[in-house]
């Protein structure tokens, strides 16, 4: 995808929060079954993470580009029958040399719990989308509505 230099802000930032909402969209019927557990099925989700892509799970473990995608493609259908979630407070701040800092909740009906996932992210025209990823970082936190 070849981007535009000359973009506005808002519009890269409308970029950005179409990627977090792409890459859900790939992922939730990836990990519940419903997608075919196909390389081209989960490959986009790989290839817009950046050669020096780092992730920490809720866990604390650090992964890199090539660990995550084995965790990605081992999660096929191992979370079949979970609730849909949902993005809720998604907040793109711009920073210089077109990254943006992107911070979003996941919640799912039902459950007190959610996760918070922050990630740093930059405008990059070798990504399928225009953005990739370079880190992540996910949390965990009780919530006081369910």
């Amino acid at each position: 995808m070849a981007i535009d230099q000359r973009l506005e802000t808002s519009d890269k930032t409308a970029l950005v929060e179409a990627e977090v909402y792409r890459w859900y969209n790939l992922f939730f019927p990836w990990s519940r079954g419903v997608a075919s557990q196909s390389e081209g099925a989960i490959k986009p989700l790989y290839d817009a993470l950046a050669n020096d892509f780092r992730v920490v799970l809720t866990d604390g473990q650090i992964m890199d580009r090539e660990n995550y995608w084995e965790r990605l493609w081992g999660l096929h259908g191992k979370r079949a029958g979970s609730p849909e979630s949902h993005i809720i407070n998604l907040s793109i701040t711009p920073l210089p040399g077109d990254f943006f800092l992107t911070v979003f909740d996941l919640v799912k009906n039902g459950i007190t719990k959610k996760k918070v996932d922050s990630a740093l992210m930059r405008l990059d025209p070798d990504s399928p989308s225009g953005i990739s990823w370079i880190y992540v970082h996910e949390s965990e936190h009780e919530t006081s509505f369910a």
